[in-house]
Order: structure tokens, then C-alpha cells, then sequence
């Protein structure tokens, strides 16, 4: 890899952690959006690199914070989404290999319906759906990470909707994440394993990771985060058109 392709993959990291450090989601759906659309690295070694790096960057906190888990959103969670997880993973390998470009205007049409849900007013869920709601989550978010590593956008709509403290539900949704990471990281054996240059970048993403969200939590005291959230929409708006216009016939 030549050293103008490294220099973007740092910057495209960098960039990712910003987004998500300050706005709260962003991560996986930035870095694989972008790493695909300047075809840096396959999907597959893309999606491991994302979920390494997510959980390294979870665990900890999860580790210090484990009774603010709430275990029953938790628990539905991933008993509908590690399921579904395994059969996107099997489809990433399958498409992977014989319709790449396929997986490629999925990737930027799921990115732009991400947006959407994003977008969409949260209202509050009644008390006797809850459960259902986080099957329903579960079961989406599953098969977006097992395809992209980015099992978040479902996951987040529905915890935000629940009366629950900020903390409960973010310690809650980093105990998901950091779960179906390390879940999707014991998949990666049965499926295309990863170059020697994507372990590499693994090893050193953690520390520049760590370096880029210490600056960018200081930073945060000085930026509307209402700004910070309209950009990071725009930019994975972007990034989802761009993929589908680059590999749709017309």
C-alpha cells in the first residue's frame, strides 16, 4: 500500500471517530462507506477492521459501567440479533465473491435509509411493546452487522425511544455493540480471513483512535452538537449516493 493510501486510510479514521465522538453514531457506517467508495480495502477486510476497532473501544467502558446495562434489552437484542448476524455475515461472503458490485449499491442504499431512521422523530414506546421492539431491532441490526459491521443505526432508534436515563442507554448500546463485535470477529475464521496489512492497520488504528477521541471530546465544549449531527448525516448521505451512482448501470 503506497503512502498516499495510507495517509486517506488514517484521515477517513480519524474523520470517523470525530463524527462519532461528538454526534454519538457514525463510525462503522463512515469507515465502510468511504473505505468502499475509495475501494482502499475489500468489504470483508473493511468490516473487520470496524469491528475490531469498536470493540476495543467498548469494551472498556462496558467493563467499568456493567450495572447500567439494561438486561432486558440486552438480552432480546441479541437473542434476535446474533441469529440474524450469522446469516449477514454468510451473505457478505457469499455476494462478496460474485456480485460485488451488487453488495456495493446495497451497502450505499442501506446507508441511505440509515439516514432516514436517523433522521425520523423519536416518539416515546409504550410500555407493552418494548419487547417487541427489541426483537424487531435486534433482527435488523443483526443483519447489517453481519454484512457491514454497522449494527447500529436500529439498535440506537429503538433504545432512544425507551424513558431511560442517557447513561443507561448508552452503557447499554456500547454492551450490544461490543457483543455482536466480538461475536462477528469469531465468524471472520469460518469466512475470508484478513490480510497481514489489516492486522496491521488494527494494531495501530487503537491508538490513533484513542488520540483522535480524547482531542475530540475537548473539542465538543466548543461545537453545537446539533451541527455536528446535520454534517455527519450529509457526509453518510453522500457517501451512500456516491456508492449507488458509481456502480448502477444506467
Amino acid at each position: 500500500m503506497d503512502i498516499n493510501t495510507l495517509l486517506m486510510v488514517f484521515v477517513l479514521l480519524g474523520l470517523a471517530t470525530l463524527l462519532q465522538t461528538l454526534s454519538g453514531f457514525g463510525f462503522g457506517l463512515f469507515v465502510v462507506s468511504s473505505f468502499t467508495l475509495f475501494s482502499i480495502m475489500p468489504l470483508t477486510a473493511t468490516t473487520f477492521l470496524v469491528s475490531f476497532l469498536s470493540l476495543f473501544n467498548a469494551a472498556s467502558l462496558v467493563f467499568k459501567n456493567a450495572h447500567q446495562v439494561n438486561r432486558m434489552a440486552y438480552k432480546y437484542i441479541l437473542l434476535a440479533g446474533l441469529p440474524t448476524l450469522v446469516i449477514g455475515f454468510a451473505l457478505l461472503e457469499y455476494l462478496s465473491s460474485s456480485q460485488n458490485d451488487f453488495l456495493k449499491v446495497v451497502l450505499g442504499v442501506c446507508i441511505l435509509a440509515c439516514c432516514v431512521l436517523l433522521l425520523m422523530k423519536r416518539t416515546l414506546a409504550p410500555p407493552s411493546k418494548r419487547r417487541r421492539g427489541f426483537v424487531i431491532a435486534g433482527a435488523l441490526g443483526g443483519v447489517l452487522g453481519g454484512l457491514f459491521s454497522t449494527f447500529g443505526p436500529p439498535i440506537v432508534y429503538q433504545c432512544y425511544r425507551q424513558n431511560w436515563p442517557v447513561d443507561e442507554i448508552r452503557i447499554t448500546l456500547l454492551a450490544v455493540f461490543s457483543t455482536t463485535a466480538l461475536v462477528r470477529l469469531v465468524l471472520v475464521p469460518f469466512g475470508t480471513l484478513p490480510h497481514y496489512e489489516t492486522l496491521l492497520f488494527c494494531c495501530a488504528g487503537v491508538p490513533f483512535v484513542l488520540l483522535v477521541t480524547r482531542f475530540a471530546r475537548r473539542l465538543s465544549t466548543y461545537i453545537n452538537p446539533l451541527w455536528i449531527r446535520a454534517l455527519a448525516l450529509i457526509t453518510l448521505a453522500c457517501s451512500g449516493i456516491a456508492l449507488i451512482l458509481s456502480n448502477v448501470s444506467f
